[in-house]
């Protein structure tokens, strides 16, 4: 075996839109009709044209349209001007814009806008050691998909991949003394993305006891419900 193939599959950030959105270009610009209403996005660059394109058919990485695109680590005094023009236009459409965590071509996180005017900007500042999933959060499975929300946030969270069960644990604030999988990389970015959808808190040290009122609980079957 080839010593390449050895190496950890990279993290890579992707961006789509809301299964439910359309998109129809013309000569003025683009129209994007979404569950909250139309948008309108007047004489796009063509970076922001074909970036809209893609994101239509699924999770991409923005770094093929615009090279260098910045990743949610990088500082905005380090985005060029290009990045910067695609990222205006993408914050005015936070509500249909679906953001995701890959490790190599797998995706292992979503998360999903569920209410206009949503915003979703996560930093490179990653949460406290002792943050893990608020109490109201509801875990539950949908098919092969393990989805985290609640009734007060406007995201939901999937996290995809035989990974899930995971980094679930991770961002419950547990460590099953597991290897590293997923890798370091992911699962920090991974609470940088729950901690900008809101689903952490900064709570009691995790551990076990007994279930008590309010308690996160793990529903294996979205049938159950």
């Amino acid at each position: 075996m080839r010593i390449d193939r050895l190496a950890a599959p990279e993290l890579s950030e992707l961006w789509s839109l809301r299964e439910d959105v359309t998109v129809r270009f013309d000569g003025d610009g683009a129209t994007l009709r979404t569950p909250w209403g139309r948008r309108f996005v007047p004489r796009p660059a063509p970076a922001v044209r074909e970036a809209l394109r893609r994101m239509l058919l699924g999770p991409v990485s923005l770094a093929n349209v615009i090279p260098g695109f910045p990743g949610y680590e990088m500082p905005e005094q380090h985005w060029d001007d290009a990045s910067r023009d695609l990222l205006a236009v993408l914050d005015d459409l936070q509500d249909v814009v679906v953001r995701h965590l890959a490790t190599g071509a797998a995706l292992c996180l979503s998360v999903v806008p569920m209410a206009p005017e949503t915003r979703f900007r996560p930093t490179a500042d990653e949460p406290a050691p002792r943050a893990r999933l608020a109490a109201d959060v509801e875990i539950r499975r949908e098919g092969r998909t393990t989805v985290l929300h609640a009734h007060r946030l406007r995201h939901r969270v999937e996290l995809h991949g035989p990974e899930a069960d995971r980094l679930l644990e991770r961002l419950c604030g547990r460590d099953s003394g597991a290897p590293a999988h997923p890798p370091p990389a992911v699962t920090r970015a991974a609470r940088c993305y729950a901690a900008a959808a809101g689903l952490l808190t900064e709570g009691a040290a995790p551990g076990g006891g007994s279930v008590r009122a309010g308690q996160v609980l793990l529903i294996r079957d979205e049938d159950s419900l």
